[in-house]
């Protein structure tokens, strides 16, 4: 990627993440994925007037809010992704994985790539695609769903 286009995609994901996440340093996290992701993927995203992001914080859930967009006509559906608050502090390169694979499923939709495919597998193999491979340290949180 020429060294414009991607100081334009910075820019870009920081413009479009700072409009849902208020908390610098996760902020800055989720841009910078979403900066590098491919340029379709990044557009997808940004282009959806009906995504959203939240922050979702479970030490105090009370004064969490999730606001989903309203489903457009037809197959405009509203896709919203929630982001846990201790990504901000998590290591980085589990972190990287958590919100390429979060970003993987907001642009399948929650779905596989094919009719048969599942959708955390999907959403795995996307985000190692763009180069977040998953972490030893996430692999525990599937064990059950490998046989």
């Amino acid at each position: 990627m020429p060294q414009r286009e991607k100081a334009d995609g910075h820019g870009l994901a920081v413009a479009f993440v700072s409009r849902f996440i208020r908390e610098p340093a996760l902020c800055e996290r989720i841009s910078a994925v979403l900066a590098g992701l491919p340029a379709e993927v990044r557009q997808d995203i940004i282009n959806d007037d009906r995504f959203r992001m939240a922050v979702f914080d479970v030490r105090d859930a009370a004064n969490s809010y999730l606001h989903f967009a309203p489903p457009g006509v037809g197959k405009s559906g509203s896709r919203m992704i929630a982001w846990k608050a201790s990504l901000s502090t998590a290591p980085l390169e589990f972190a990287n994985y958590v919100i390429a694979h979060e970003f993987a499923h907001a642009y399948l939709r929650n779905r596989g790539r094919t009719a048969e495919e599942d959708p955390e597998d999907a959403a795995d193999a996307l985000a190692s695609e763009w180069g977040y491979d998953k972490p030893e340290s996430a692999r525990r949180f599937t064990w059950w769903r490998r046989s």
